[in-house]
């Protein structure tokens, strides 16, 4: 979700906090939906001359048409060549379009993408990833119509020879596929996270016992738990029991996971916990602070880092977690340079991709990605402070776009009668590591959807935020050094996490 000194939000296809009056429209248990990601090229930069397009200005019969690839606006009938490497091989496009009309061009299937956030601009549409080219996927609001995205996080290959879990890859025939997997007897919780490593879309539908045809519907009651295939559409973490009111339906033996993909295979693999996690490792890269005298070698000893920690393990002792080993790690001088300032969702993916396991042992393996950078600073949502890759992300990968939650530090060391930095940092840091962990915001902030939990308050007043019951909880939607509060039902979804040891 994106968080900002006011408001936590999550970005379309990504988890972030973000400003005050920011508007979200998060997957909810109560509306299951995939929401088209806003990848409006950044135009922060001074020498683009996005700014000048107008959606009035006539469009030359010369040049390639929207949806096709480009090196500059001047092979672009549109003027406005989307660049790479956001962009693979560039996307033309028109900006500022307002219907289908404004996009076609030599008879292709283009439309006009209203994101609700930034500019409308044109897409090519698609019915399969087939349909696109390298790089890009078919980001699709149903299994029917997409268009084609730039593929969120390439490459995939998280689940390499080192990868101390076990990995079964099932053949998905007509587009269909049975993943079987067995449950040991005796578990608290266990987690399957299927994936397509060519990038290309699964749609997850149930989870079934082969004993006594218990099962888990991931399309209605249990919509929730499709979360991650619908922001990445290649993957789809999925804990069991995710709500206390689940634990009843926890069965040994042989289970079915049953979904539909793109791809002619689909992969998983499987973890179990025999009992309730209570110690979370960390990986911590700091990128850009040197400024503030933080970096690998200072975070341990580093007074603002160490007060910043201890509030969030105060948090997390709430649900009976505590944190184990937090190690610190610096990324390259190229990608401190490039990162620092993170100004897209992509350049998010690309920290993420930086990360590296701490080590090839499964207790290693399981730790949580942060990464601290100097600030945000997103042309098409201003405000925004942080970015979690799923809701849960997924559990043992380091190194792929999700693999992690990206952080501004920027509020580090500062103090005031009025506000703590160190504390707001905590806030952030626990919000977004929340949402990693598997916790929806409490209540949205259009006040129409909320998390899937029983104990946490809904907000429905138009008194927002400070009328809302559930001001004070870590995971409601603005941002606040106050809001610390984790109910009982929060503990758990924390708890059964995998990377929760």
């Amino acid at each position: 979700m994106r968080l900002s000194p006011l408001v936590l939000l999550l970005a379309p296809g990504l988890v972030a906090l973000s400003a005050a009056c920011s508007q979200s429209t998060e997957p909810t248990p109560e509306q299951p939906i995939i929401i088209i990601e806003d990848p409006v090229p950044d135009t922060s930069n001074p020498d683009s001359d996005a700014g000048d397009n107008d959606a009035d200005e006539v469009i030359t019969e010369t040049g390639s048409v929207d949806g096709e690839a480009c090196e500059s606006d001047a092979n672009c009938r549109s003027g406005f060549c989307a660049p790479d490497p956001d962009w693979p091989g560039g996307y033309c496009t028109t900006l500022n379009c307002e219907t289908r009309v404004d996009c076609e061009g030599d008879g292709e299937n283009n439309a006009c993408l209203h994101p609700g956030r930034g500019s409308n601009f044109c897409v090519r549409l698609c019915t399969s990833n087939d349909e696109c080219r390298d790089g890009y996927v078919c980001q699709g609001h149903s299994q029917t119509e997409g268009y084609c995205a730039p593929n969120p996080a390439p490459p995939f290959e998280g689940t390499g020879e080192d990868f101390p879990f076990d990995v079964t890859c099932t053949p998905a025939p007509e587009g269909r596929a049975d993943l079987a997997f067995d449950v040991s007897d005796d578990l608290h919780s266990y987690t399957v996270v299927p994936f397509v490593s060519s990038g290309r879309r699964l749609y997850p539908s149930s989870v079934t016992s082969d004993l006594d045809g218990t099962s888990f519907n991931l399309r209605q009651e249990n919509g929730f738990q499709a979360t991650g295939s619908q922001l990445f559409g290649f993957i789809n973490p999925t804990i069991f029991p995710a709500v206390p009111d689940d634990i009843g339906k926890i069965r040994e033996g042989a289970h079915t996971y049953r979904l539909s993909t793109d791809d002619a295979e689909v992969c998983h693999y499987l973890l179990e916990r025999p009992t309730r996690g209570t110690e979370i490792d960390l990986n911590i890269y700091l990128v850009g602070l040197s400024y503030l005298g933080l970096n690998a070698n200072t975070a341990a000893n580093h007074d603002d880092m160490q007060e910043i920690l201890a509030t969030v393990e105060s948090i997390y002792n709430q649900a009976d977690v505590s944190l184990g080993q937090v190690r610190f790690f610096s990324v390259s001088e190229e990608a401190e340079e490039a990162y620092s300032v993170v100004r897209s969702e992509s350049d998010v993916a690309r920290l993420a991709m930086l990360t590296e396991a701490p080590g090839t042992d499964a207790d290693s393996m399981l730790s949580a990605n942060l990464i601290l950078v100097q600030k945000f600073s997103f042309t098409d949502s201003a405000g925004t402070l942080g970015i979690s890759m799923g809701i849960p992300g997924a559990p043992a990968l380091h190194g792929s776009g999700i693999s992690g939650v990206a952080l501004t530090g920027e509020y580090i060391g500062r103090g005031g009668s009025r506000f703590d930095g160190n504390a707001f940092t905590a806030n952030i840091v626990a919000h977004e590591l929340g949402h990693f962990l598997g916790l929806f915001h409490t209540t949205e902030t259009t006040m129409r959807h909320f998390d899937p939990l029983d104990d946490t308050p809904r907000c429905t007043d138009q008194d927002f935020p400070e009328g809302c019951p559930d001001w004070g909880n870590l995971m409601f939607p603005v941002a606040n050094p106050g809001n610390f509060g984790v109910t009982p039902d929060q503990a758990h979804a924390i708890g059964v996490n995998p990377l929760v040891k």
